[in-house]
């Protein structure tokens, strides 16, 4: 099984859904689940690598082509939102959460 993870910012970056984010793929990762985390660079450094692993979980990091305030939209990512069996997307109004829903709505329709 597969549980893919969205959230606009990861690891080292800490806030409350960060550490969530990390915990629960963590833990899963212990169960035999792969959990991989998809990212942006917003509020880390540009430096850090594109994909790393933290831990046991496998974190990829995409590049934003926009920022609006805390809407950062990282194109890059889309092509990469399937093969997974669990979408959890942390927080809500933010590009990774909305691209995943509307994906997953095409995905779900018959002609997609």
């Amino acid at each position: 099984m597969k549980v893919l993870r969205t959230i606009e910012t990861f690891l080292p970056y800490i806030c409350g859904p960060v550490n969530q984010a990390f915990q629960i793929s963590d833990r899963l990762e212990d169960k035999g689940v792969s959990s991989p985390v998809f990212t942006t660079y917003s509020d880390v450094s540009s430096e850090l690598p594109k994909k790393e692993k933290i831990g046991k979980v496998f974190v990829n990091r995409f590049k934003s082509q926009l920022k609006i305030m805390r809407y950062l939209v990282s194109a890059g990512m889309l092509p990469h939102l399937k093969n997974f069996d669990i979408l959890h997307s942390h927080n809500y109004r933010n590009f990774q959460t909305d691209s995943s829903f509307f994906l997953l709505s095409l995905k779900a329709s018959p002609s997609f």
